[in-house]
């Protein structure tokens, strides 16, 4: 079992696709840093010396939590970057019968785990490497000011989830909010790993995580709710939606694991 992680992490890691979808988030993220981070850096002294406000610091600029443009941009195209590496590797397994090869060797339910293992952990990485990256260079550029309440600068309260946390230790704050993008978007990642055995079409089923996240994004607007897409955004979290947070990701869990388990009681390995 391993072994075979290895292997299919190295599939996941080492391969064009992976290099193009990073690429373009932190480009995305570079694009912030010009937008939304110099022109801070530039005109620090005017905010320091002669403003009413809180200067705009690290915890006010970083990409999550500024709300711009770009920010938007990434939160949209995301799934869809984070699936091209790799969503793919099941279905090629298949028409290619390389599969058949592996499951010779080993229990055809490692097989499959190590896949669904390897399509969590490539879509959380590919979704928290450019927020970690859009932190660091953030917090090389502008200083970690303490974030205040009072001010009403920031787009939290503390009445929102994790309001409280955000005002009293934020760096905390940074480190659950990069875990939850690192295991939502995983979780949404694995969407391909369900559509590789419905759909006779490879690109689509990369583009399955995205168009899903998409379409829930526009149903739940449509009904007066907030979605997946909106959790992700923590700053969007509210108190009132965490019985949907918690269907929904129970749903989408529930999903995944009876795809697991289809495949391994399948007799077949076309």
């Amino acid at each position: 079992m391993k072994a075979l992680m290895k292997i299919e992490l190295e599939r996941a890691f080492k391969n064009k696709w992976f290099y193009v979808s990073v690429s373009i988030t932190l480009l995305i993220v570079l694009m912030d840093i010009w937008q939304n981070v110099l022109p801070i850096r530039k005109n620090m002294e005017s905010w320091l010396n002669g403003s009413d406000y809180q200067c705009p610091g690290l915890y006010m600029q970083w990409m999550e939590l500024n709300l711009s443009a770009p920010s938007m941009i990434y939160h949209f195209i995301i799934p869809l970057l984070a699936a091209l590496p790799y969503s793919m590797s099941i279905y090629t397994d298949v028409k290619t019968h390389y599969m058949n090869n592996i499951v010779t060797k080993i229990e055809k339910k490692k097989y499959y785990l190590s896949k669904l293992i390897t399509q969590f952990i490539s879509g959380g990485c590919i979704a928290t490497l450019p927020l970690l990256c859009s932190f660091i260079i953030t917090a090389m550029i502008l200083p970690a000011i303490h974030p205040v309440a009072a001010v009403g600068q920031y787009p939290f309260r503390k009445s929102e989830v994790f309001g409280d946390l955000f005002f009293y230790n934020p760096l905390l704050f940074v480190i659950i909010l990069l875990i939850i993008d690192f295991i939502g978007f995983g979780m949404i990642n694995c969407i391909a790993y369900i559509f590789a055995d419905l759909l006779d079409n490879k690109y689509m089923v990369a583009l399955s995580p995205f168009i899903i996240y998409f379409l829930q994004y526009v149903v739940c607007s449509m009904i007066g709710r907030d979605s997946i897409r909106m959790y992700l955004q923590v700053v969007h979290m509210r108190v009132n939606s965490l019985g949907y947070i918690f269907l929904d990701f129970t749903v989408l869990a529930a999903a995944i694991v009876i795809a697991y388990m289809i495949r391994c009681k399948r007799k077949d390995t076309l």
